[in-house]
């Protein structure tokens, strides 16, 4: 069996590049190939979705900043690409888009935000692939709804996929809505490969010397800067902080994907906006807080994506604009219990999709009950 695997491509977000692998790591064990299709242009220092451009204001002059910010952003975009050669198989080259329908078996389109409609692009649902070889896995609409003048293309594309999974209980609504179908609403991709799996990509980062031998704080913030509440946090708990968009930090900021997976897996706790930060914490049980900003919240869409996650694992209060104030023990005491109960049996549902609508079992035995 062969499967092309289509998703949004680029070298500038963490969440992106990991789902991406873990759903191509995972596809790899129904299929004999299983590929990433290319089909964006390689497009390098476009938005980084993260919150540099704050730091912006400390220097006298712009350009100063953007001498700066775009040396460090090639450098950490280069071991974003060395991740994609290593760890994800990617085909780039297509002499002709309707010879895939040939190609592949299924054409599988996921996870992240791919039906977001203020970017989707043209191609996104393949009308010039057959309808029996079209499968949705844990897509996301990303926006509070489909705007009119684009509700005809979504009812159309999305009626023609033969099964169809999405990643938020609002996306599975406006789908309902829009279609009469009743998507299943699956688990991120990152959640489908177990720690051990991750361990075997993450690279401990060279420059993590003794200041961080007791532990840090870890944030990960997107289009914003950190709460200041992070800081005097991090003093009560006398930890320093690595903050990982922090252009003015080259260690921090060049950070790869590989070392990114490194330190959310031993952080002390972790502060996020980010779904798959806060994914990222849960999956490798670590404290964390979405502590938000003023304008953080991105109406129905973000709070979806938080509400159908944080609800699953039973971790709503971890979420916060500042009407909560987490105190050190307050901040580092979580109860994973839920998550240890939930996470195998939606673990074992994300396969069984997996496996009826390919309609082969994975070549690898799949550990069901395997919580870690």
């Amino acid at each position: 069996m062969r499967i092309g695997q289509v998703t949004l491509n680029h070298y500038f977000n963490y969440g992106n590049i990991l789902q991406k692998f873990a759903l191509n790591h995972t596809l790899k064990k129904f299929a004999d190939t299983a590929e990433v299709l290319w089909l964006d242009v390689n497009n390098l220092f476009s938005e980084t979705g993260g919150g540099p451009e704050a730091q912006c204001v400390l220097f006298k002059d712009r350009r100063d900043w953007e001498k700066i910010f775009h040396l460090r952003e090639a450098v950490r975009q280069s071991k974003f690409k060395d991740f994609e050669n290593l760890h994800i198989s990617t085909r780039f080259n297509f002499p002709y888009f309707k010879d895939l329908a040939d190609e592949y078996d299924f054409i599988v389109v996921g996870s992240d935000q791919v039906w977001n409609p203020k970017w989707n692009p043209p191609y996104i649902f393949f009308e010039f692939v057959p309808r029996e070889k079209k499968i949705s896995y844990a897509a996301s609409i990303g926006n509070p709804t489909i705007p009119d003048k684009k509700k005809e293309l979504f009812r159309n594309g999305i009626s023609n996929f033969n099964y169809v999974s999405v990643r938020e209980e609002h996306a599975a609504i406006l789908i309902n809505e829009l279609t009469g179908r009743t998507p299943s609403v699956v688990l991120d991709p990152i959640f489908l490969l177990t720690r051990d799996e991750w361990l075997a990509v993450a690279q401990k980062p060279t420059w993590l010397k003794e200041k961080y031998r007791r532990g840090y704080v870890l944030t990960y913030y997107l289009r914003k800067l950190p709460p200041p509440e992070v800081e005097a946090l991090a003093a009560e708990l006398d930890l320093p902080v690595i903050n990982l968009l922090d252009v003015l930090n080259y260690n921090h900021f060049t950070s790869g994907p590989a070392e990114f997976i490194w330190l959310f897996i031993n952080a002390s706790l972790i502060f996020t906006n980010s779904f798959h930060g806060a994914a990222l914490s849960i999956l490798f049980k670590r404290p964390f807080i979405n502590w938000e900003r003023e304008g953080d919240r991105d109406g129905l869409a973000m709070a979806s994506r938080w509400v159908t996650l944080l609800k699953m694992f039973g971790l709503e209060d971890r979420r916060t604009s500042g009407e909560k104030v987490f105190t050190a023990d307050e901040a580092l005491m979580i109860d994973f219990s839920r998550r240890d109960e939930v996470l195998p049996r939606e673990r074992a549902k994300a396969f069984k999709f997996l496996s009826e609508v390919l309609g082969t079992e994975p070549h690898e035995k799949f550990l069901g009950g395997d919580a870690r």
